[in-house]
């Protein structure tokens, strides 16, 4: 290939590679939630307990965490790491090794190297506040990403006849052991992410993607019927709170907001969402107009010229793209009719994480079809990235994140001088100070129903309430939002009485002189 693409492309790359360094590093302790902390926090339970799966864990949504960031969050804490340098290590590491298998798959493919640059800096550029948080912030389904392009890679050798025999069972045995991992984590997501992922779009566009397929169907097979057999050993012995299983269709009256709504939080997810009173005439509403008009570009344009030139594509590109286009609908389509949160309106638009693994795979679709592309599309595409960049300021939200620090600093800081170490919290406002205080202060979540001040049973370990605990020093830590309906629970149930209270900017910290939880 020329050299200076080449060159220019690695430099984006780069680029890149510092940014999310960046804001793993310094900016997404502000952003840092109870969820992303759980990787931790369950690591240490697991050394605690001796148990891979402790029995006294609350599961939720039906996963059963088998392999994800707690596993590779394990061995950090057993050797001394920090605990939030646990998480952006597990997080970077982990990403490396995302396009690690993508340079093997691609290469695999055919795909050149200008393709895999294309592919990796697409994966890789900070889009949004949104973008950044989830894929690389909390970094959760980047991990599903990750095991598709596995699974590609391992059907590609099984297709392949003048392989080895020793290859094809090598491959085989990892698509079993990828398989009973995943089925026995979650047997409904691996259905959707999975099943339905990577071979829908085999049956949907067979006579295009002429591939064998007799040895990884029954390799496949072979490990979902062991991952039965795998998740049922364990659910003997663990104790799972119902979550997702509760998720509703919207209303036909609702329906038409809730799409559109998802479509927005599409929008949102490449930066092009520009939110109220955004001056027209103004650097940052020209940008996230550029935006809005060009995200449609990269996102549609490997269909098209697929679609195109899909004669000079192998089976193998032809797959990979249909997997990315296919699965996406799937999901969106399936975000877009239910309620999988709450605040579903709130959700469609601020969350829309569900469709990330696809959205990653359309990403090195770009770089598959690369070679077609015209220069116009190549032009915008590259400008796309570049405005990204002229952008990042409202990416990484510098003063935001700043302010938000300093607000959680001053809570650990605040309970570390008055000793104390062992309170409770509701569960958005627990585990992340827990990390963030390197396991100095443990707060526990309580249920947020009706602030009956419960133990929590979403993510937590019964180890954690022990009702007879008595201590001049427990607390629960309490957002300014709560405070008010916090307190008039208080008294309607005739829970303990605070002894003292501290008022900080966000928090309020209620301390007592016994155990404040009620069962």
């Amino acid at each position: 290939m020329n050299l200076k693409p080449k060159i220019f492309f690695s430099v984006i790359l780069i680029t890149n590679l510092f940014f999310i360094f960046y804001y793993q590093s310094f900016i997404y302790k502000a952003f840092f939630s109870s969820d992303a902390a759980i990787a931790n926090i369950l690591a240490q339970e697991i050394i605690n307990q001796g148990s891979y799966y402790p029995n006294s864990w609350w599961y939720v949504n039906g996963d059963i965490w088998t392999v994800f960031k707690h596993t590779l969050a394990i061995p950090l804490n057993l050797l001394g790491f920090e605990a939030y340098d646990v998480h952006t290590i597990v997080v970077i590491s982990f990403f490396a090794f995302s396009l690690f298998v993508t340079y093997l798959y691609l290469k695999k493919i055919g795909t050149d190297i200008k393709g895999i640059l294309i592919a990796f800096i697409g994966i890789s550029t900070l889009y949004s506040p949104m973008y950044a948080r989830e894929v690389f912030g909390e970094s959760a389904y980047i991990w599903y990403y990750t095991a598709i392009i596995s699974y590609l890679y391992f059907f590609y050798i099984l297709s392949q006849e003048e392989e080895k025999e020793k290859k094809i069972w090598i491959a085989g045995f990892f698509v079993i052991i990828l398989t009973i991992g995943l089925f026995a984590e979650n047997p409904s997501r691996f259905a959707i992410y999975f099943i339905a992922a990577l071979f829908v779009p085999l049956f949907l566009l067979y006579q295009y993607i002429n591939i064998k397929y007799k040895k990884i169907a029954l390799y496949f097979t072979l490990g979902i019927l062991l991952g039965i057999a795998y998740r049922y050993s364990i659910l003997g012995h663990i104790q799972m709170q119902i979550g997702v299983e509760k998720t509703f269709l919207i209303s036909y009256d609702e329906l038409p907001t809730h799409i559109w709504r998802s479509f927005i939080g599409l929008v949102n997810l490449y930066g092009g969402d520009w939110g109220e009173r955004t001056a027209f005439a103004s650097f940052n509403g020209i940008a996230y107009m550029l935006k809005s008009l060009l995200f449609p570009v990269a996102f549609f344009a490997p269909l098209f010229y697929a679609i195109k030139r899909r004669e000079s594509l192998n089976p193998f590109e032809i797959y990979t793209i249909g997997i990315g286009y296919i699965a996406f609908f799937i999901v969106f389509g399936i975000y877009c009719i239910t309620s999988l949160h709450f605040n579903g309106l709130y959700a469609a638009k601020e969350n829309i994480r569900y469709i990330i693994p696809f959205v990653l795979m359309i990403s090195i679709a770009n770089g598959i079809v690369w070679k077609f592309f015209s220069r116009r599309v190549k032009f915008l595409l590259i400008f796309s990235i570049l405005l990204s960049y002229i952008s990042i300021s409202n990416t990484l939200q510098r003063e935001i994140s700043q302010k938000e620090i300093e607000n959680r600093e001053e809570v650990i800081q605040a309970l570390l001088q008055n000793g104390l170490t062992k309170g409770y919290a509701p569960y958005w406002h627990s585990h992340f100070f827990t990390v963030l205080s390197n396991n100095k202060i443990e707060i526990r979540p309580l249920e947020d129903e009706n602030n009956k001040r419960e133990a929590g049973k979403w993510l937590t370990s019964n180890n954690w309430y022990d009702k007879t605990y008595i201590d001049k020093n427990s607390f629960i830590l309490i957002p300014k939002e709560k405070i008010k309906e916090f307190e008039k629970a208080s008294k309607e149930y005739n829970s303990t009485e605070a002894t003292k209270k501290i008022e900080l900017n966000r928090y309020n910290v209620y301390i007592y002189d016994q155990n404040p939880i009620n069962k």
